[in-house]
């Protein structure tokens, strides 16, 4: 029999298995605030796995079987992470994740992050339970809050918290983080959207997150997505056309925004790194939208 991991360790699996650019990166970070974020990306990444990957996946009367046993999920998921906020977590036989939780609640509960990310991210996750459209472009941005912004929040603040004797202190009100990333977080959502567009279209629809009249608006419908770029419709090269026009307003507003957030060199080399790729992605579009179908991931991971 295996040695038991400790709760650090099964939370940095969970971010090492995953290989997010956020946790390739993370590897640049000082021992405590590394500590604080492989807890707090297992702990967001265990609840979006939930819904993406095991009740999104299942079949119309599966998901339909199971979207309250899902939703009460969520719900439990928000009360730990909250719990974890005031470090007043405690694992019971009910617990979902316990020893991500018995992690988080070392870290979170050092911390002045406060409520904010958890409450926002477990309501995106409802949404796509819920498997509900996003209608307009404001709906889409109100979606995006949880789904982006969120975890982006939690990032900036672990950059920009001081730790001192175990605890992390931001000088300012968390949500100067949140308002500092969040052009910036929906601009590389947007860069995931259409990263992953292939891929997420044939699994299932409520991966689009597009909004219906983004979609209308190039002669789309969420259903026949997968189709049409199956076929290369040309209609998708106006969709992939909007979105980064989009993306593009929101990089330059972005950029003004989180130049404001208060980093010293290295934690500005981390940020860096991690964005160099979305724009990158970005501009390859912007020169040429027709290679969307080649640099997409149609079998990437998220």
């Amino acid at each position: 029999m295996g040695v038991a991991m400790t709760p650090l360790e099964v939370c940095h699996d969970i971010a090492r298995r995953n290989g997010s650019p956020l946790y390739l990166v993370s590897r640049l970070l000082g021992a405590g605030k590394r500590r604080l974020f492989l807890t707090a990306y297992a702990a967001m990444r265990v609840v979006d796995d939930l819904v993406d990957e095991d009740f999104l996946d299942g079949d119309a009367e599966g998901r339909a079987a199971r979207r309250g046993e899902v939703l009460t999920r969520i719900a439990l998921w928000r009360e730990q992470a909250l719990a974890c906020v005031r470090g007043a977590f405690q694992p019971g036989e009910a617990a979902f994740a316990p020893m991500v939780f018995q992690g988080l609640n070392e870290t979170l509960g050092a911390s002045d992050l406060g409520e904010w990310p958890w409450v926002a991210l477990a309501a995106a996750m409802e949404h796509d339970v819920r498997e509900q459209e996003i209608v307009t472009w404001e709906d889409f941005l109100g979606y995006c809050e949880g789904a982006t912004v969120a975890p982006a929040t939690t990032f900036a603040y672990i950059l920009a918290c001081e730790e001192r004797g175990g605890r992390f202190r931001l000088e300012r009100d968390p949500a100067f983080c949140r308002d500092r990333v969040r052009s910036m977080a929906v601009f590389c959502y947007l860069m995931h959207i259409l990263r992953d567009l292939s891929r997420d279209a044939r699994r299932h629809v409520q991966l689009i997150t597009i909004p219906r009249t983004t979609l209308a608006e190039a002669g789309l419908r969420r259903e026949e997505l997968a189709a049409a770029l199956q076929r290369r419709d040309p209609a998708v090269g106006r969709l992939v056309g909007a979105l980064n026009a989009r993306a593009g307003e929101l990089l330059v507003s972005g950029r003004e925004a989180i130049a404001g957030l208060p980093l010293n060199a290295l934690e500005r080399v981390i940020l860096g790194q991690l964005l160099v790729k979305y724009i990158d992605f970005h501009e390859r579009l912007r020169k040429d939208p027709a290679a969307f179908h080649a640099i997409s991931r149609p079998g990437g991971a998220g």
